[in-house]
């Protein structure tokens, strides 16, 4: 039996060990049943709270859940999709007209029946995060564009709570007429309108692009339809004068155990030709960003 705590510990990282090494070596199939505790107790003698320590540890890393009453199972390991970053033009994620819905089904059908906006954009002011992204003071009135697309093919497969979380802040000052109606029309209703203005008046313009990964907010875990201690990737593009000073940020969140990063000259046929519907699919492509 157990005799001391370092034997313990010893033993609970023995179990988390061997179960971790036949789930991914298939021995335990997605969504097979792992050992009872009865089972892992006898084998390994050791006490439930050991055992239970071990599981815990696989939910942690995501191999596993817990189906109370019925017990531990092999959590089945979603597709991966690719989010491609290029060099080449560069879409205005946020912009409503570009929303995938929008672009498939015409704005009309695709707002029907929806519980909230596709998207949104208003102006309001900048938190500390924002400030920093921007080089600007907190509080200093911004433009906030809003999208979550609910991906088709990654929808399809995961359910319609995958989705990705896409977010632009601009320098209110950049574009002192968001607020004339018939300027803001445009700007919802033309899908390139935004930057084009934007580059218009404060360019020429340089982009920076960098990824991150942390583990999601509650809020993040919710929008995008994310478990308990998931990764979110955040892949934030900076529209910037050649100065460096930020005009735009863009920034998109998704899932980090669904996507993983492509780079566009690396994966097309020809760097510099946009790739086509097809080779986006083909490619397992959900976004170029």
């Amino acid at each position: 039996m157990e005799s001391t705590t370092d034997d313990k510990d010893a033993r609970w990282r023995v179990i988390a060990t061997d179960l971790r090494a036949a789930i991914l070596d298939g021995r335990y199939p997605p969504g097979g049943a792992l050992p009872s505790e009865p089972e892992l107790v006898r084998k390994y003698d050791v006490s439930r709270p050991t055992v239970r320590k071990a599981i815990d540890t696989l939910v942690s890393e995501g191999l596993a859940y817990v189906m109370r009453g019925r017990g531990s199972f092999v959590r089945p390991m979603p597709e991966r999709r690719t989010i491609l970053i290029t060099d080449r033009d560069r879409p205005d994620l946020a912009a409503p007209g570009n929303h995938p819905d929008v672009q498939a089904f015409g704005w009309d059908l695709a707002q029907r029946d929806q519980e909230a906006p596709l998207s949104t954009g208003e102006k309001t002011t900048a938190t500390r995060d924002i400030a920093i992204m921007l080089s600007i003071r907190p509080g200093h009135p911004i433009i906030h564009r809003r999208n979550l697309w609910h991906r088709g093919h990654a929808a399809a497969i995961h359910g319609a709570s995958v989705c990705l979380e896409i977010n632009s802040y601009t320098n209110a000052d950049m574009l002192p007429d968001w607020d004339d109606p018939k300027r803001h029309a445009q700007y919802r209703k033309r899908p390139a309108f935004f930057y084009q203005s934007l580059i218009r008046e404060h360019g020429p313009v340089r982009w920076m692009t960098l990824t991150t990964a942390r583990i999601a907010y509650e809020d993040e875990r919710t929008a995008l339809g994310m478990d308990y201690a998931e990764a979110v990737l955040i892949i934030r593009r900076t529209m910037a004068h050649p100065n460096g000073h930020p005009i735009e940020v863009t920034e998109v969140k998704a899932p980090a155990n669904r996507y993983e990063i492509g780079y566009h000259r690396e994966l097309a046929d020809d760097p510099d030709v946009d790739l086509t519907p097809q080779e986006l699919s083909d490619n397992g492509i959900d976004l170029v960003i």
